[in-house]
């Protein structure tokens, strides 16, 4: 029987003595352990940074019986129990500062009672430092801290102006674990913003980020061979219940969720919430973007005036990725951080790291985010009616499918006030890319720059867009380019299609076609 997926599980004992399914990493984590002791990793949300805390916890608190069939346990010799100080920050990013307080002082006081504890002091700093000391102390061992997604409460008002008033409240905690340092065997912080993008760890310049480390690239996620060597049974069993291939499975499970690197050496890493969430609902749908989209990247996007275009093939130095999040003038480092950009490739003499989407799930995702910013009407109501003009486009039904397209331009004219081409071309490859059609706009040629180009199933769309001119001179314009030569040896017919918009209609005017 395969065994259960632990699905928005975070508690290693549970997900072990449970029997549910586990990719191990614990040879990683041990090499980090014994390599590194003052720690900052980087990571996505819902990626198992949570999982891999937890993990760390198990491991210093010396349970050895739960790692007794993993790696670690051929690695590991001596078993030493330390004193562990664990605090999990995403549970206090919705509170105000009071809330904020009471809930670190809440954690403080467990571990207080554990080590039999008796204070009146006030002071969430104070007390974590007489919390570390008196646990060393006692136990003859030093401390272990564990700080997961440390950046949640920034992140959650890093735009509605209280970020000054929570930075106090974590300042005082963050900084023990500098001003401790003698007393700490191992620390390990993560999060979604490198550490020296917040001001409020300029204290803490002993931390050594591994987050694109190629040593630890896979540390959290599922590589390809993990994929093979853990859910080989579960993909057979997907592709039965799809009637198809195994390999027709693993590729569209590849398409799907795959594509994540985290360092120059562009590891291949699956995102593994919505590739085990695939395998129990035997659905390929976009799992993790309905459980980890985050308001504050959308309000970043709103702040920074991010246009959709602009995020394939994003080119940055390094130093880019370090940019402070309250002073960026750009929105890829966050979005890279966040997870809905990747590292795609590095130029080693240039030192150019170039960022795209990760997969389908996320571009897909992404643009159904922004739709409704971008067009102006829900992404219920407007996908609906461009699912008709989905079915319309693939069956060949071209006068069907523009006509839709023009009804959908109607119904949104308020949006549409910018009456420029750009304008236009950029909603209707939002639409395509929504649609999942692999779509390329302003395609450089030997001639000119072909406006759009579609790649449906069965046939080639190459479309020109005019605004208050003629869809036939549009259609011209492809023939008089050349723009369609590229893709003759492509096998699928080519249609080429010449729109024009009526900037005072604020739709679609006309369209000629050619087959």
């Amino acid at each position: 029987m395969i065994k259960p997926y632990p699905i928005g599980r975070q508690d290693f004992k549970a997900i072990i003595e449970d029997g549910y399914a586990y990719v191990d990493k614990t040879e990683r984590m041990y090499e980090m352990i014994k390599n590194r002791t003052f720690v900052f990793l980087s990571r996505p949300r819902r990626f198992g940074k949570s999982l891999l805390i937890n993990t760390l916890q198990q491991y210093f608190e010396g349970n050895r019986e739960l790692f007794k069939d993993l790696k670690i346990s051929r690695l590991e010799k001596d078993w030493i129990k330390y004193p562990v100080f664990r605090f999990d920050m995403s549970g206090c990013k919705d509170m105000d500062v009071d809330g904020m307080y009471s809930y670190i002082g809440n954690t403080l006081w467990w571990y207080e009672k554990k080590y039999d504890i008796q204070t009146e002091e006030k002071n969430n700093g104070v007390r974590f430092k007489n919390l570390i000391q008196t646990a060393v102390k006692n136990t003859g061992r030093k401390a272990v801290i564990l700080i997961d997604e440390y950046d949640s409460p920034l992140l959650a008002h890093l735009h509605d102006g209280k970020l000054a008033d929570v930075k106090p409240v974590l300042q005082e905690l963050y900084q023990q674990v500098k001003v401790n340092e003698q007393f700490e065997q191992f620390v390990f912080i993560t999060g979604i913003s490198r550490f020296s993008q917040v001001s409020i760890f300029s204290t803490l310049n002993n931390l050594e980020n591994i987050s694109m480390d190629d040593a630890f690239c896979d540390i959290c996620g599922i590589t390809q061979d993990e994929l093979m060597e853990n859910f080989r049974e579960d993909i057979e069993f997907f592709a039965r219940n799809e009637e198809i291939s195994f390999d027709e499975m693993a590729l569209k499970l590849k398409t799907k969720y795959d594509g994540y690197h985290f360092s120059k050496k562009k590891t291949d890493v699956f995102n593994p919430l919505s590739v085990l969430s695939a395998f129990s609902k035997k659905e390929l749908k976009n799992f993790w973007f309905e459980t980890a989209t985050s308001s504050y990247v959308i309000d970043h996007l709103k702040k920074h005036n991010a246009q959709i275009l602009d995020f394939e093939s994003v080119e940055l130095f390094e130093s880019d990725f370090y940019v402070s999040q309250e002073d960026s003038r750009s929105v890829y480092p966050l979005l890279f951080q966040a997870g809905y950009l990747t590292i795609k490739d590095y130029d080693r003499e240039s030192e150019v790291y170039t960022l795209s989407y990760p997969n389908n799930e996320v571009r897909v995702s992404m643009l159904e985010v922004l739709m409704p910013s971008w067009v102006g009407c829900s992404s219920k109501d407007g996908k609906l009616n461009m699912q008709k003009f989905y079915f319309a486009l693939k069956a060949g039904k071209i006068d069907e499918a523009f006509e839709l397209l023009k009804e959908f331009f109607v119904q949104i004219p308020n949006v549409l006030n910018n009456k420029n081409e750009k304008h236009f071309q950029t909603v209707i490859y939002v639409l395509f890319r929504w649609l999942g059609f692999y779509t390329q706009s302003e395609v450089n040629t030997s001639k000119g720059r072909l406006d759009c180009i579609l790649f449906a199933p069965k046939q080639i769309f190459i479309i020109e867009f005019k605004v208050d001119e003629s869809a036939e001179k549009a259609l011209a314009q492809i023939n008089e380019k050349g723009y369609a030569e590229p893709y003759r040896t492509d096998g699928r017919p080519i249609v080429k299609i010449g729109v024009n918009f009526s900037s005072e209609e604020r739709t679609i005017e006309g369209w000629k076609v050619e087959e």
